[in-house]
C-alpha cells in the first residue's frame, strides 16, 4: 500500500504521457481530462458522461487516502509509527495476539465480504476466550475497527469495476457520435475527440489503478486475520466466544417489571472464558 496517495498524481502524469501521443499537431495543449478538470461540451449526454468521469477521478483520489488514515490510526493504537508499513503493522499486531495468548486469552478475527461491492455487506468481528480489558481490549477493538475500514474501501473498489467498465462503454458511444452531434462546429469536434480519447485512456488507468489498491487491501486484511488469530476455533459451535464485536442492532425494548433470575450460578460451557470478577454484565456488542 505505500505511494498508494499519490494515485490521482501518477494517473495524470501516465496520462500526460500517453495523451502527448495522441495530440493533433505539435501545439495541442494537454486536454482538461488529462489535466483532472472537468470538461464541458454543453451538450446534456456528453455533459453527463464527462461529470461522471470526473467524479471518479475525486473517488480515486479519496479513496486511497482514506486507506492510508485507517493504516495510520491502527499504527497510532499500536504505539508504533504511523508512518508503518503494512508488514511492520501486522507483525506488531501478531505480536500483541501471541503475548495475549501466553496470558490465557486467545482471539479469532472473523471477517466478511471480501468479495463484496457494497459496504453493508460486509463484517468484522473480535472473538476472545479469556480476560480481555484494559490495553487488551483497546487492541482488540482496534484491530477490528481497522479490518471493517479496510473491507469498506475494498468493497467500494471491487464496486468501481462495473462502473468503469460503464463509463468506458459510454466513451465508445459518444465517441460514435461526436460527429453528428457537433456537426456545426469543427473546433468543437475537435475538443471532444480528444477528451474522449483521454477519458478511455484515464478510465483504464483508474481501473489499473484500482486492481493495484484494492489486492493491497485484500491482503492487509488477511494479513490482519492470520496475524492475530491464536485460536482459530473460537465461534465453532461448541465453542461459544466471551466477546463478538459485531455491527449494533437497534435496542431493544424490555417488558416492564422484569426481574433477574436468581439462583446459585452455573458453571460455564466448556471452553468458555472467565470473567473478571467486576465484569458481571453480559457482553455487549461493540461498533469500531
Amino acid at each position: 500500500m505505500l505511494l498508494r496517495h499519490g494515485t490521482v498524481c501518477l494517473l495524470l502524469s501516465a496520462l500526460f504521457a500517453l495523451s502527448a501521443c495522441h495530440v493533433r499537431g505539435p501545439t495541442a495543449d494537454p486536454t482538461p481530462v488529462a489535466r483532472g478538470l472537468l470538461f464541458v461540451p454543453h451538450n446534456s449526454a456528453f455533459d453527463t458522461f464527462f461529470a461522471d468521469l470526473h467524479d471518479e477521478q475525486v473517488s480515486m483520489q479519496q479513496l486511497p487516502e482514506s486507506e492510508r488514515k485507517v493504516r495510520k490510526d491502527l499504527a497510532r493504537d499500536l504505539k508504533i509509527s504511523d508512518g508503518a508499513t503494512t508488514s511492520v503493522i501486522t507483525e506488531r499486531a501478531t505480536s500483541l495476539a501471541r503475548a495475549l495468548l501466553t496470558q490465557g486469552t486467545a482471539l479469532k478475527l472473523d471477517v466478511e465480504g471480501l468479495n463484496a461491492v457494497d459496504e453493508a455487506d460486509t463484517s468484522a468481528q473480535m472473538r476472545a476466550a479469556g480476560a480481555l480489558d484494559g490495553e487488551n481490549l483497546r487492541f482488540a477493538e482496534a484491530v477490528t475497527r481497522a479490518a471493517r475500514a479496510e473491507l469498506k474501501i475494498l468493497a467500494h473498489l471491487n464496486g468501481k469495476e462495473q462502473t468503469l467498465q460503464r463509463l468506458a462503454a459510454r466513451a465508445s458511444i459518444l465517441e460514435a457520435e461526436t460527429d453528428r452531434t457537433f456537426s456545426s462546429d469543427s473546433k468543437k469536434q475537435d475538443s471532444v475527440h480528444r477528451n474522449l480519447s483521454d477519458a478511455r485512456l484515464l478510465i483504464a488507468l483508474m481501473d489499473e489503478r484500482r486492481l493495484d489498491l484494492a489486492v493491497d487491501t485484500r491482503r492487509t486484511v488477511e494479513r490482519l486475520v492470520n496475524g492475530v488469530t491464536t485460536n482459530a476455533a473460537l465461534g465453532a459451535s461448541n465453542e461459544p466466544p466471551l466477546i463478538t464485536f459485531v455491527r449494533p442492532e437497534p435496542p431493544k425494548e424490555r417488558a416492564p417489571g422484569r426481574a433477574k433470575s436468581g439462583g446459585s450460578s452455573a458453571a460455564p460451557p466448556r471452553g468458555a472464558a472467565t470473567r473478571s470478577p467486576a465484569d458481571t454484565s453480559p457482553a455487549q456488542d461493540f461498533e469500531p
